[in-house]
């Protein structure tokens, strides 16, 4: 059984993903466990968490989609605004790798808004445009190749994170929910493109 062009199965365990890490660092900012950019952060889990999973569910509820491209955009500038602050390299990896979770993340936005707005002008497509598929033969074939690049990135973002989780005794919830996020980002953006 699937949903939309998503397995059942897979929707299920995304949903948990981003559940956990949503609820996780929204516990974080009601506590007042973050500051400065450990807050932002944070904040920025909140966000994304249901962003993602109104992408999983309701893939053709693109009413907000521009609202959501242009604060991850502001997000990840902010994020790499502060890797000129940023003395540490850790912290400058950290900053970095948030940053391109959300451009990866507006990356799908985007991408997932042309390809459902091309579909939908097609005669006989309507339910098609529904689906979570981001990319269709024809004109989309771009969008196909720059996925899989992205969505290998964000792989790579996950497993930084998992290693944190061992090398980061006093961090290791926080860094395997962020470790969780971007690997949740990377499967559903894997699944969301058709198999070439």
């Amino acid at each position: 059984m699937s949903h939309g062009m998503i397995p059942i199965a897979w929707s299920v365990a995304l949903t948990a993903v981003f559940v956990v890490s949503g609820l996780y660092c929204l516990w974080r900012v009601a506590a007042g466990r973050g500051r400065g950019m450990d807050l932002v952060v944070d904040v920025n889990h909140v966000l994304m968490s249901p962003a993602m999973l109104l992408m999983v569910w309701w893939p053709s509820a693109t009413g907000s989609t521009w609202v959501q491209i242009v604060a991850f955009s502001g997000l990840a500038l902010v994020f790499f605004r502060d890797l000129s602050r940023s003395h540490d390299v850790t912290a400058r990896t950290a900053a970095l790798l948030h940053g391109g979770m959300n451009l990866g993340m507006v990356w799908m936005l985007a991408v997932g808004m042309s390809s459902m707005s091309g579909m939908s002008d097609m005669p006989g497509m309507p339910q098609m445009a529904e689906m979570p598929g981001m990319v269709h033969t024809g004109g989309q074939a771009w969008g196909t190749l720059l996925s899989w690049p992205v969505a290998g990135l964000l792989a790579l973002s996950a497993g930084w994170w998992f290693v944190r989780v061992v090398r980061s005794p006093g961090h290791r919830i926080l860094c395997c929910c962020h470790g969780l996020a971007s690997g949740g980002m990377a499967a559903m953006l894997a699944l969301m493109i058709p198999a070439l």
